[in-house]
């Protein structure tokens, strides 16, 4: 198959109408005479008037190839083919600069090779294309549409993320993007260096576009053993009290198993701890005492190639002894719980009115709750008590109520806890519950009223957090007695108590955003300061969505620092595990190609090539041609010339 660059061109064709028309209408008809003298010269005559019309066609035909040749130059004539052209095309280029691209290898981050296969793609854009830009690392940032030129330099300032990669959505949205043009084109380049977790999640759906194919350049590396710091934790998830010391767990995840690393404790810029560790190990470490107030550090452990994670930050409130009160027939084991919290100073008891968390047999005292008290729901055992507790939380705007009973052998189910994460304590899982009441949405729908904190094996929420108009609450969905669960008399008791009264009394030690999550503009706030230093206007009651390193992030009010927020690596990203073919092309369908090397990455790119345009070829027919027709029109006009100078002498003898 032939085409045309320039098509439009093709319309110069008419110029070969021009030499028809002097060849046809610019002919000089003469009429003959014959003369008996002059009969024998007409043979001659004859012949040489056939020769004269055979060079003259062929100097027609001559003039008209030029003209064609010409017109095939201007339209740009291409056959089909490999070559170095290819059909003007709409192109997304998907970079995948999350933290595992950040890795160090002989002295090279992975991300390097994968800017550079991205400009070789750059390279090969022509002006005819258009160029879209996206960072699979950084979501929020919107894509960058641009000339080739343009997209060169957003390749080149591409920086790594500690947040998280999902390649999957992100390529869909790149598909979107390309599936709007007109151009008769489309592609998607993906460079990635196939970090397993970040084709894991897949997107239903998918398959609609796979229609747009997807070349992927696949970054060359090794298997590594990456060690991090997964977890820091104070107190079993617990913000430490003021004025007494407290206990810091850090975990190390990944490594070789045979070494030890070396971990440290900083707080306020100061190494308060260190010890050293094996991988997978969970050390524990003094700290504090600690003043009321804020208090930032991290724990760190010894640098390898993937620098990212090898420290995890912690911003927390050190707390006094939380005010709690108690309304209606809170039980034995409640009030000997709440005894001994207060015997160490965990809690102080108050009344009603002054508490910062009050604790709610079947609902009594929520109408005399102030809307900055957080209060804790606990049902009564007598189930005839029930429409005056869904009365009192319908009262009190809580969009839940406790259903009847039910009687069984559920547990609370395991890994329902997160102690790591600042969840309930892990002692809880698997514990036994005997009576527990359903609770179900007061209405529905509801845009969330409520997340489960545990559940049941059963699938039944146990223990409800939510918030509505007149406060924070939580909901537990059995009586704290021996009759419905043996929590009561476990090592939990106490621990959960002092869980939910830490959560519900303030920001809980140990929480932690990851890198790539928004999370909540604290009051009050006009700018956050990010770990870079750059400083970012933001909106109260908008999340802040920049996230893309590790580190503090710092609320200020004019010049006055009034909070500050973790941001950390995810923990799925300290797995550099690498992906295989298989789940590449099925986490992402429509693959054509995949590269590991800049070579077969510009082979496998743009698709719908064009082949070779022959206009050397061309140029040397179109010289060879006004050569023709020099040479065919050059002995006419001598000879005209002689015949000119040779008249008048034959006419005078």
């Amino acid at each position: 198959m032939i085409g045309f660059l320039a098509p439009w061109f093709l319309l110069a064709g008419g110029a070969v109408l021009v030499p028809l028309a002097l060849h046809f209408l610019l002919r000089q008809e003469s009429r003959t005479f014959s003369f008996p003298a002059i009969r024998y010269l007409l043979r001659t005559e004859r012949d040489h008037a056939r020769r004269i019309r055979s060079e003259q066609l062929l100097l027609l035909l001559l003039r008209i190839a030029v003209v064609i040749v010409v017109v095939l130059l201007g339209a740009r004539l291409h056959f089909a083919g490999e070559g170095g052209s290819h059909e003007p095309t709409a192109l997304a280029i998907v970079i995948d600069n999350s933290m595992s691209a950040s890795v160090v290898e002989e002295g090279r981050r992975r991300l390097e090779a994968i800017k550079a296969a991205a400009m070789e793609s750059v390279a090969k854009a022509g002006h005819d294309d258009v160029v879209w830009v996206l960072r699979a690392g950084t979501p929020w940032v919107p894509a960058i549409r641009a000339s080739a030129a343009g997209a060169g330099d957003a390749v080149a300032e591409t920086s790594p993320s500690h947040g998280p990669a999902d390649l999957p959505r992100t390529v869909r949205r790149a598909r979107e993007i390309v599936g709007q043009s007109v151009l008769p084109a489309r592609e998607v380049h993906l460079l990635t260096d196939m970090q397993a977790s970040g084709l894991a999640a897949g997107l239903p759906g998918a398959d609609a576009l796979s229609g747009i194919p997807v070349v992927v350049f696949a970054a060359p590396g090794g298997d590594m053993r990456n060690r991090g710091v997964r977890m820091v934790s104070f107190d079993g998830g617990l913000r430490p009290l003021a004025g007494r010391r407290a206990e810091v767990a850090v975990a190390v995840a990944g490594g070789e198993a045979e070494d030890a690393v070396g971990v440290r404790l900083y707080v306020g810029g100061s190494v308060r701890a260190a010890a050293s560790a094996p991988p997978g190990a969970t050390v524990r470490l003094p700290a504090g005492p600690f003043a009321a107030g804020r208090v930032d550090g991290y724990a760190e452990i010894d640098s390898d190639a993937l620098a990212a994670d090898d420290r995890r930050y912690f911003a927390l409130r050190v707390r006094e002894a939380t005010p709690v009160g108690v309304a209606g027939p809170a039980g034995f084991f409640l009030t000997e719980a709440l005894a001994v919290m207060e015997e160490h100073g965990r809690v102080v008891r108050v009344p009603v009115r002054a508490a910062a968390v009050l604790f709610s047999a079947a609902g009594e005292g929520l109408d005399q709750r102030e809307p900055s008290q957080a209060v804790v729901v606990l049902p009564a055992g007598d189930p005839a008590l029930l429409p005056a507790l869904n009365r009192r939380l319908a009262e009190a705007g809580v969009p839940f109520l406790y259903e009847r009973p039910a009687v069984g052998g559920a547990r609370l189910a395991a890994g329902g806890s997160s102690e790591a994460a600042g969840g309930p304590p892990a002692a809880l899982d698997d514990a036994e519950v005997s009576v527990f009441h359903r609770i179900a949405p007061a209405s529905a729908p509801l845009p969330r009223p409520g997340s489960a904190l545990l559940s049941l094996s059963t699938g039944d929420p146990w223990l409800i957090e939510g918030r509505a108009d007149s406060g924070p609450f939580m909901l537990v969905a059995s009586p704290l007695n021996l009759e419905a669960t043996r929590v009561p008399v476990s090592a939990a008791m106490i621990p959960l108590l002092e869980w939910i009264v830490d959560r519900l009394g303030g920001t809980g030690s140990g929480s932690t955003v990851e890198a790539g999550s928004p999370f909540p503009v604290p009051a009050g706030a006009s700018r956050i300061r990010g770990p870079d230093g750059a400083e970012r206007g933001v909106d109260e009651g908008r999340p802040f969505l920049e996230t893309r390193l590790a580190g503090f992030y710092e609320a200020l009010a004019g010049d006055s620092v009034i909070d500050s927020v973790a941001v950390n690596a995810p923990v799925a990203e300290m797995d550099l595990a690498r992906a295989s073919m298989a789940e590449l092309r099925s986490a992402i369908p429509g693959v054509v190609a995949v590269a590991d090397d800049l070579p077969g990455w510009r082979d496998g790119i743009f698709r719908a090539r064009r082949g070779p345009e022959p206009w050397r070829a061309m140029i040397v027919l179109l010289l060879g041609l006004l050569l023709a027709e020099s040479l065919v029109a050059a002995p006419r006009r001598l000879r005209g010339g002689q015949a000119e100078r040779q008249g008048p002498a034959r006419a005078g003898q």
